[in-house]
């Protein structure tokens, strides 16, 4: 079974510099996967977990499997939830939104375990301050943060400066070093599913305020790893280097998405040992 793996992805993390894990997000497929998997996969990783702090993505496009899913991984001891907003319908009014992450807030119990994820580009959906305005005014208790895949620099400070109390996540590869320096919690990265290590360097050098140039040589050696997977369909070229870095079997993604060619793959081993 796929899951046998997860005990090795888990200990090769941390190894490697990370200090925690986000299962069950964009990466990790978890759109694509039942509710009965996806709660299998959650009970895999926290089995497994060693020290790493773990976050679980419940995010739903119906509200009653939101809850289910939110309070499950709750239950089984993960450090938070990471919550995308509903991903169907658009240009929907902020109060539903925030009826929405209400309801599923009051369902859960009275700990700040619920992260918003901000990512427009997928969702079509951004968390918006007004909305977080609203949350914070009447779920303060059950709010940690917010994971922001925006991509852009500007609103991760903004969440940062408008937010001192909440926990925010840089979820852009390329903006790492950028998020740190601003002062957010940390990074939840595609890059780091392969190369904990580099996302760990660029983090460091941007908290630690070091000079221009060390910090932007760290980001690089981050973002040219970014770039390389953006040539690829990058949920699966991010599998074949885990086969080739970390030694795990090779895994096929789930349709739609969709594997890489045999030329495709070709190259992904041929250039990975320049990367």
């Amino acid at each position: 079974m796929l899951l046998d793996f997860v005990p090795q992805h888990l200990a090769y993390l941390e190894h490697h510099g990370a200090d925690g894990v986000l299962t069950l997000g964009t990466n990790g497929e978890g759109i694509s996967l039942s509710m009965e998997e996806r709660k299998e996969v959650i009970d895999a990783v926290v089995t497994h977990r060693g020290r790493l702090g773990v976050f679980a993505g419940t995010g739903c496009a119906a509200l009653p499997e939101t809850i289910e899913l939110s309070g499950y991984a709750m239950e089984r001891g993960v450090d938070g939830v990471m919550i995308v907003p509903p991903f169907y319908f658009k240009d929907v009014p902020t109060a539903g939104l925030i009826a929405y992450y209400e309801a599923v807030m009051s369902a859960l119990p009275a700990r700040r375990k619920v992260l918003l994820y901000n990512i427009p580009s997928h969702a079509g959906v951004e968390i918006s301050d007004e909305l977080v305005d609203a949350l914070l005014e009447r779920h303060e208790d059950r709010l940690l943060g917010i994971k922001d895949t925006s991509g852009d620099i500007a609103r991760t400070r903004r969440y940062i400066e408008r937010y001192p109390k909440l926990a925010i996540y840089n979820g852009s590869d390329s903006n790492t070093a950028l998020a740190a320096e601003a002062g957010a919690t940390g990074a939840i990265s595609a890059v780091g599913n392969v190369f904990p290590d580099r996302v760990a360097a660029a983090w460091r050098a941007g908290e630690a305020g070091e000079n221009g140039e060390d910090a932007e040589e760290a980001q690089a050696e981050l973002t040219k790893v970014r770039d390389f997977l953006g040539k690829f369909p990058t949920h699966s070229a991010i599998k074949h280097l885990l086969q080739i870095a970390a030694g795990l079997p090779l895994t096929s993604v789930r349709p739609p998405l969709r594997d890489l060619t045999p030329q495709e793959a070709k190259t992904v081993a041929l250039e990975a040992h320049n990367l």
